[in-house]
């Protein structure tokens, strides 16, 4: 069966039209209860890269994440909230963008990693070593919530790059400088991660995007859809094709290719909702590229920080 992808127009972050844009998303991927059982241990993961307000397009706007966290419980299942931000602590960041009032309000904990758990993976895989946060691990079921936006190193970060913040603290930025040789190299250790992690769901907010500068200070960009589906790479293979991005061009598709995983190739992946030709744009403008590469001084000052901002929270 090819991967489906599901495209659903959502003007704006009115919560009554996010739960009916996410509601009809659900249905076309089976229904959250495909996904989700009663009693399970349901972890999404949304991109919380740093403090921002809520109509800054850096991360996953709550109201998306209020709409998946009601139709979680509405099957039983037992939601938490938690990432790692590369700028800042969980709560902080959490607060601000106004996730936590979301939060409280459902009895919904947030949680900022509390550890790493080394997990098994294949001798072909590029790592020896490859860490998790533990709540990661220990989740029934993971469900991926990212925001989509222009990237300077990665080009895009979407499905596939938002589960690398599954990654505890600032190993990260460690893997930045062990892996960063170039895109291509990079992206493959990003795919092996979301292998790893086996996401059983990603729901991309894409109603307001990011472009120009990212995936921090770019523009707010209204491309004014939510997508979803289950293969993270045939899911921005799709977003590829929305804004304008070669996927030739694309590394991580390209990464994808080299590794012989997932699903590049647009023909064979099955689009619902929206049709392509709807929701394609073609004044998406995408930064100048920068290195993935982090040096030792860049690492040691993000540890610093980030040490710094655990001890102020």
């Amino acid at each position: 069966m090819p991967p489906t992808v599901v495209i659903v127009k959502c003007s704006s972050y009115s919560q009554e039209l996010v739960d009916h844009a996410v509601s009809n998303l659900l249905e076309l991927l089976g229904g959250i209860g495909n996904y989700v059982k009663p009693g399970n241990r349901v972890l999404l993961k949304p991109n919380l890269l740093g403090a921002s307000h809520a109509d800054d397009p850096t991360a996953t706007h709550h109201t998306v994440m209020r709409s998946l966290i009601r139709q979680i419980q509405s099957v039983g299942g037992k939601p938490i909230i938690g990432d790692s931000p590369a700028f800042g602590n969980v709560t902080t960041v959490a607060r601000k963008s106004g996730l936590m009032k979301v939060a409280e309000e459902l009895g919904v904990p947030i949680t900022d990693w509390t550890g790493g758990v080394r997990v098994p993976a294949p001798s072909s895989y590029g790592l020896r070593t490859y860490k998790l946060a533990r709540e990661v691990v220990e989740a029934d079921v993971v469900i991926n919530v990212p925001k989509l936006k222009v990237h300077q190193q990665m080009q895009l970060t979407a499905a596939i790059k938002n589960n690398f913040g599954c990654v505890p603290g600032k190993r990260k930025a460690r893997l930045h400088f062990s892996r960063g040789k170039d895109r291509v190299t990079f992206g493959k250790m990003l795919i092996e991660y979301c292998q790893l992690i086996k996401p059983a769901i990603t729901v991309v907010d894409a109603i307001t995007a990011m472009d120009k500068m990212g995936p921090r200070y770019g523009n707010a960009y209204p491309l004014a859809i939510l997508t979803g589906g289950v293969d993270v790479i045939a899911l921005d293979r799709v977003h590829a094709e929305i804004i304008g991005l070669s996927d030739t061009q694309f590394d991580l598709m390209n990464a994808a290719r080299a590794l012989g995983v997932g699903e590049t190739d647009l023909e064979k992946i099955e689009i619902l909702g929206e049709h392509l030709s709807d929701v394609r744009v073609s004044d998406f403008q995408f930064p100048g590229p920068v290195p993935v590469n982090f040096s030792p001084l860049r690492i040691a000052k993000s540890t610093l920080k980030h040490l710094w901002a655990k001890r102020v929270a």
